[in-house]
């Protein structure tokens, strides 16, 4: 009886902790300055609570999707460990790890979108799973930038090198100055292939925008 509340808490405010879990991946940096107590505290934890909160999400759909959702979470709460043992002794470790993350993030948005897509009408948390929508891509190009700055080192000017902790760091940052288009110009593609990628996530970004309000109004005048 217990366990069957828990699943309906989780499913009735999946967005919400969805959100707060993408929160505290992307932010809590701010907190945790340290890379050290980072990547040894603060991140695995942040894969537990982000797998937890996939629970929600993917609560609703097939068995094929929730055994694909039980494999990626298992591997996404093994990556951090993995890093902390492999990083320093493996290089094809890293690459493994951002092509895995690209796919992860990239499976959570397409389930994340479907159901806002499919909703009839518009709740709060139909507002709520659009923002962590917005989130995911930004996790989507973070891991993106940072493959093709490991496969082709020198990509981005002002970035720094040889410190894979602080390349996320500032990828983080930079994907969210695409997405929004700010572009403060102190990090910028300087190949064809970065300045291409950097160009598709600038545009998806303002797509998403104008294509979710459009859906949030569309919806809303339809009730």
């Amino acid at each position: 009886m217990g366990q069957q509340k828990i699943h309906t808490k989780l499913s009735t405010y999946r967005y919400e902790f969805l959100l707060v879990a993408l929160l505290l991946l992307i932010f809590d940096k701010i907190f945790f300055p340290d890379n050290t107590t980072y990547l040894t505290y603060v991140w695995p934890l942040n894969m537990v609570i982000i797998s937890i909160a996939c629970f929600g999400i993917f609560m609703e759909h097939g068995t094929w999707v929730k055994v694909v959702r039980n494999v990626l979470s298992t591997i996404s709460i093994m990556m951090p460990f993995g890093f902390m043992f492999l990083v320093a002794t493996t290089t094809w470790f890293i690459s493994v790890l951002t092509i895995f993350f690209i796919f992860y993030y990239t499976f959570i948005f397409g389930i994340v979108m479907y159901q806002i897509t499919k909703s009839k009408e518009v709740r709060v948390n139909v507002i709520i799973g659009s923002f962590c929508g917005y989130m995911l891509l930004s996790m989507i190009s973070l891991f993106s930038y940072l493959a093709i700055e490991l496969h082709f080192p020198m990509s981005f000017h002002g970035i720094s090198y040889g410190n894979i902790s602080i390349i996320y760091n500032e990828m983080a940052y930079f994907s969210f100055v695409t997405l929004t288009s700010i572009g403060f110009g102190d990090i910028y593609p300087i190949t064809d292939m970065s300045r291409l990628t950097t160009a598709f996530f600038g545009m998806i970004g303002q797509f998403y925008m104008v294509a979710v309000v459009g859906i949030v109004i569309s919806k809303f005048s339809s009730r």
